[in-house]
Order: structure tokens, then C-alpha cells, then sequence
């Protein structure tokens, strides 16, 4: 789920923040970072009653890189 999709859903920024239980300086980091935090997300699907879903991954480890070579 995308920060412009929560807004979206609640109507404002602000509503968002108030359904949340957050401040803006919360939205202000995902929005920096790029991304809402994994369990932020399953935090509001709950709260939307699925109608927002998180994302498949948690964007921190697509980052990460493995090498197949290594576990051989």
C-alpha cells in the first residue's frame, strides 16, 4: 500500500493520522523513506478491514541480495 492510498481511504492527511493514532511526523518518515513500515501496513489493513492491503514484501529486504554460490 502507497501513503497517497491511506490518504486516499481516510479522505486528508490529517483524517488519516487521527484514524491512525499517529502524527504527521510519522507520515513525513514513511514519506522520506519511501515506504510504509511492513508492520504499519498490517496495522492499517486491520484497521480498514481489508480494504487496504500490505504489501506483498516488506520493502526493507528487497534490498538485500543473496548469493547461491555461498550455500553451495
Amino acid at each position: 500500500m502507497s501513503i497517497d492510498e491511506v490518504c486516499e481511504y481516510f479522505g486528508t492527511l490529517s483524517a488519516a493520522c487521527y484514524a491512525l493514532g499517529i502524527k504527521r511526523q510519522n507520515i513525513t518518515k514513511w514519506k522520506r523513506k519511501g515506504y510504509i513500515p511492513y508492520l504499519q501496513q498490517h496495522r492499517i489493513s486491520v484497521l480498514t478491514d481489508g480494504k487496504l492491503l500490505p504489501d506483498e514484501h516488506d520493502p526493507r529486504f528487497g534490498k538485500l541480495k543473496t548469493n547461491d554460490s555461498e550455500k553451495k
